[in-house]
């Protein structure tokens, strides 16, 4: 009787020691995931930003309200191919922007601005 208990012992806390493990998998790919997607973009061809000839670019963007709406215009100017930085600030209402005037324009920045859904000056 004791062997059986004691078996079942060892299977419940074998079977714990999965379950945490398992658990410590996920979260580990979760934020790992999550690091990937903050990482700027590198450009096509493996190159990096910094040996380009960049030029920087200051925007006024208007209608940014919260912390929110100046994490939504970032993300949306780093999506556009050859900017190798971009920050936006709602409280000053400007955006800065560093990019590849070889791959962007301003233009383009400008319509990044647009899609998510302020006006850039």
């Amino acid at each position: 009787m004791k062997t059986a208990c004691a078996r079942r012992a060892r299977g419940v806390g074998f079977i714990q020691v999965v379950l945490v493990l398992v658990v410590i998998l996920v979260v580990t790919v979760i934020t790992l995931k999550m690091y990937q997607r903050s990482v700027p973009n590198l450009p096509a061809g493996g190159g990096h930003p910094a040996r380009a000839v960049l030029d920087r670019v200051e925007m006024h963007i208007a209608g940014m309200e919260s912390e929110t709406d100046a994490l939504v215009v970032t993300e949306e100017l780093r999506k556009v191919p050859g900017v190798a930085g971009a920050t936006a600030d709602y409280a000053s209402g400007m955006a800065s922007v560093t990019f590849d005037p070889a791959r962007t324009n301003r233009d383009q920045l400008v319509a990044a601005v647009s899609r998510a859904g302020f006006q850039a000056h």
